[in-house]
């Protein structure tokens, strides 16, 4: 009787382990079947770009309207300015000088005041100026971002230092340096036409180098990393609830650089969502091209 029972336990300890063993087996075949049908993110998008037709500037509306205008943004509100940084011309706007909150792109702000005042500094200052410079725009360090504010003279010192490049005081009102404060405002012309004064100054290097790299440091160290724009973006990002912004500049090696700000306002929408769409727009201006 116990060499029974003891036989069919083997009997049934078998079979459960085979049974066991042909479950992971499906599972391992359902993962690969999913993963086949469902790849990376990245992997899609860098596919969809390079299997697609490069675009000229005159159709980028009908590449971006869908984006800013989808259900998902009913409630919200974008600004959005792109041109190019050689000759200024827009290439795609939307709602440019709409005053939203911008976040951290405030900071853009104080660094700009900021390096203009380099060549006024003794070198034992230098080198620590240039590093808060840096902390302030790659990282978003919002404590060295009010420090530098309140070195540089407060807001309305700012003010008086970045009108030359062609921002008009008119189109932001600046309360602290970090971008913390929604009592922030400003339109997308606002940075547009910083990053473009920016780029004719002395000290641009400083500036462009102080930002963040897609997919390489900073902010931007795990976003747009497709080829497309893997080290082609450099710009500055702007995280709050129910707030995204990013300014900067992209190198398109079919087109030429450009310079663009993308905000985006939205009570209650997830950040992701949000940020997502953000990256979706600037991964198609990697597609533009000169059409002659």
């Amino acid at each position: 009787m116990r060499l029974n029972q003891r036989i069919r336990y083997y009997i049934y300890r078998s079979i459960s382990v085979l049974v066991a063993l042909a479950i992971v087996a499906s599972s391992f075949a359902i993962d690969r079947t999913a993963s086949a049908l469902n790849p990376p993110s990245n992997q899609v998008q860098h596919n969809r770009i390079a299997n697609s037709p490069n675009i000229c500037p005159s159709n980028l509306n009908s590449v971006l309207d869908p984006i800013v205008n989808a259900p998902t943004f009913d409630k919200g509100q974008w600004g959005v300015l792109v041109q190019s940084l050689a000759t200024g011309q827009t290439l795609y706007e939307h709602n440019a000088d709409l005053s939203l909150i911008p976040a951290s792109n405030i900071k853009l702000l104080t660094t700009a005041a900021a390096v203009q005042n380099v060549p006024n500094l003794p070198p034992i200052d230098l080198e620590e100026w240039l590093r808060s410079i840096s902390l302030v725009n790659r990282d978003s360090n919002n404590r060295q971002a009010n420090r530098l504010l309140s070195r540089m003279g407060g807001v309305q010192a700012i003010k008086t230092v970045i009108a030359p490049l062609g921002v008009n005081p008119d189109t932001y009102f600046q309360v602290d340096g970090s971008g913390l404060s929604r009592s922030n405002r400003a339109e997308a012309t606002t940075f547009v036409n910083l990053l473009r004064g920016m780029s004719n100054l002395p000290g641009n290097k400083i500036f462009y180098d102080s930002l963040s790299i897609a997919g390489t440091n900073g902010t931007l160290s795990n976003r747009l990393t497709d080829p497309f724009l893997l080290g082609r973006v450099h710009a500055k990002t702007g995280t709050l609830k129910g707030v995204r912004t990013l300014s900067g500049y992209l190198d398109n090696p079919n087109y030429g650089k450009m310079v663009f700000s993308m905000m985006v306002n939205q009570s209650g929408l997830s950040g992701k969502v949000m940020t997502n769409a953000i990256d979706d727009m600037v991964l198609e201006l990697a597609r533009v091209k000169n059409c002659g």
